[in-house]
């Protein structure tokens, strides 16, 4: 797909990367070789769950290759996101899990061909309306509730309810789904899920897809693996919970963090520097801003204690994280004014997940904090292919 991806236009990307203050990188082959690491460990249909804005990696360009990759489906969680797929001409299947509350927004489902999750009859009915309007057929996935209890059709109800839907015009029910409590009670759960799709066939309704695992049960439930699996945050490199490291199955990290030092100076000991004086110089020192804070996605938790690399070399934030700006120790660098520095690296002491330890996080949480507003920048083999910068109106 060469209007998002174009090694081309290296030169031209390269030269709008050196005025920017903050950018992130992804790199494709890593978001690529994850995704055969899930097809290895499953042997399922991949259906990433590309939610807040593909974990903040950008939602069109990650479909576009993950495309390429001959991945069919994807699951976002807000109505914009799929919007944002079909805006960017992108046909690939999309399931949009976003409630639907007014007309327009069923009519738009059904124009636009997105899969619309389904748990209410009155949901299923609208929809249902909505295709007589336009004379189009809605694809639809059932969200069952085996136990999480936060939304979906109770298990115990939900053989009336697809009943209820198979016999509404316009609808055609492509999966069942649920999603797992992650612990000792995901055994019954799967059975749950399986338990509904075989009453439904003893009523002569089938259903082509059975989906249950996300992240944690690709790593921690193979019976969960079934027709389709959606992984999240695997996708982009980081492991849904600490010990699933521990499964030697290698994931790389497709997200970096990048700036510009703003501004360089050497300050005299007992100056204080920051918000409130929360570092005061013990010594001369060489000291670096940069123009990058908790706004761009930089953790305000790494206040103190976070680490970047500059000249190679792994240096310690002083002082708070701030809105737009922090503080970098420079002593033994050789760093002016514009040089580049790796906020998160994809790689060493300043990793996603090595921060993410040092700030009490999980990586996730680095991910969807990524501002929108930072300029991302598409890589392959080393080569910027693609960029996408923010546009406030659109």
């Amino acid at each position: 797909m060469t209007r998002f991806f174009d090694s081309g236009n290296a030169d031209r990307i390269r030269g709008k990367v050196e005025g920017y203050s903050s950018w992130v990188e992804v790199d494709l082959d890593a978001i690529g070789f994850n995704l055969e690491q899930v097809r290895r460990m499953t042997g399922s249909e991949v259906v990433p769950c590309i939610k807040k804005n593909a974990y903040a990696h950008g939602i069109v360009h990650v479909v576009a290759f993950l495309m390429e990759r001959d991945v069919k489906r994807f699951l976002v969680a807000k109505l914009w996101e799929a919007r944002q797929i079909r805006k960017a001409g992108l046909d690939a299947g999309v399931i949009n899990q976003d409630p639907l509350y007014t007309d327009a927004q069923f009519a738009e489902v059904v124009e636009s061909d997105i899969t619309q999750v389904i748990y209410h009859n009155d949901s299923a009915r609208r929809l249902s309306e909505a295709t007589e309007s336009t004379g189009k057929e809605a694809s639809i996935w059932v969200k069952v509730d085996t136990g999480l209890g936060r939304a979906g059709v109770v298990y115990k109800e939900a053989v009336e309810l697809i009943e209820y839907v198979a016999g509404l015009p316009g609808l055609r029910i492509d999966a069942l789904y649920t999603t797992l409590l992650e612990d000792e009670n995901d055994p019954l759960q799967i059975q749950r899920l399986k338990d509904v799709k075989a009453e439904l066939e003893k009523k002569g309704i089938t259903v082509p897809t059975l989906s249950i695992a996300s992240s944690h049960g690709i790593f921690f439930d193979p019976d969960s693996h079934l027709d389709a699996v959606r992984p999240g945050v695997m996708m982009f490199g980081w492991y849904p919970v600490p010990e699933a490291r521990e499964k030697g199955v290698e994931l790389r990290q497709a997200m970096s963090l990048k700036g510009r030092l703003e501004h360089v100076k050497c300050v005299d000991p007992g100056t204080p520097l920051t918000y409130g004086g929360a570092y005061i110089a013990e010594k001369r020192m060489k000291v670096g801003t940069m123009h990058m804070g908790y706004s761009d996605g930089y953790l305000r938790q790494l206040s103190k204690k976070g680490l970047v690399k500059v000249e190679g070399k792994i240096c310690p934030i002083i002082g708070g994280v701030s809105i737009n700006h922090f503080l970098v120790d420079l002593s033994g660098t050789e760093a002016e004014v514009g040089d580049e520095v790796d906020a998160v690296s994809l790689s060493g002491e300043n990793d996603a997940h090595k921060l993410c330890d040092i700030a009490g996080v999980e990586p996730y949480q680095l991910a969807v904090w990524m501002s929108p507003l930072t300029p991302r920048v598409y890589y392959r083999n080393g080569t910027p292919v693609g960029l996408s910068e923010p546009a406030l109106v659109t």
